[in-house]
């Protein structure tokens, strides 16, 4: 994802944020250089699970990183037909994404990528490899660092096509 200024980025499913707080590294997406990461009202309310949610509520109100709702009329039409295949937050932040020309933080595959490739390209999707690997550009986390969160991660059943993050530098 290339920038000159800040790149907003969307954060489309709790995938994403539950992946960073499994991993301790949620507070990470405050300082990554060039990016400002966005939490929606309706995945926040998809946060199932009260000690997480009161994480990513910390995270807002710590400003580390930004709320958002849906709002005004383009947006909410195309949140409106979104939700005819897909869940509420994922709806919610591809509607915002595509009206604000932000890019989408996002985990799922299948429906929800197919639908955000054509509506905002290749190049305004991240996922949590991609965090990762980004963290490592910018020298917030080391190749060791990542990799054993991607230990974590895989031991929490999110599993990664790579053996080490080295192999994608």
């Amino acid at each position: 994802m290339g920038h000159t200024e800040t790149t907003r980025i969307v954060i489309a499913d709790t995938s994403v944020l539950i992946n960073l707080m499994h991993t301790k590294h949620l507070r990470l997406l405050g300082g990554t250089p060039g990016y400002r990461f966005v939490v929606a009202d309706e995945v926040l309310a998809e946060v199932q699970d009260p000690s997480q949610k009161m994480m990513v509520v910390d995270t807002i109100s710590g400003g580390i990183v930004d709320q958002t709702r849906v709002h005004g009329p383009g947006e909410l039409a195309i949140y409106a037909q979104l939700l005819s295949t897909l869940g509420s937050g994922e709806s919610a932040c591809l509607a915002v994404a595509q009206s604000r020309g932000w890019g989408v933080a996002c985990d799922e595959r299948r429906v929800f990528l197919r639908e955000a490739r054509a509506r905002l390209g290749q190049n305004r999707l991240i996922n949590t490899p991609g965090l990762y690997l980004l963290w490592i550009q910018s020298g917030l986390l080391n190749v060791d660092e990542a990799d054993e969160a991607k230990q974590i991660l895989e031991s929490n059943r999110f599993r990664m096509a790579f053996g080490s993050f080295r192999e994608l530098l």
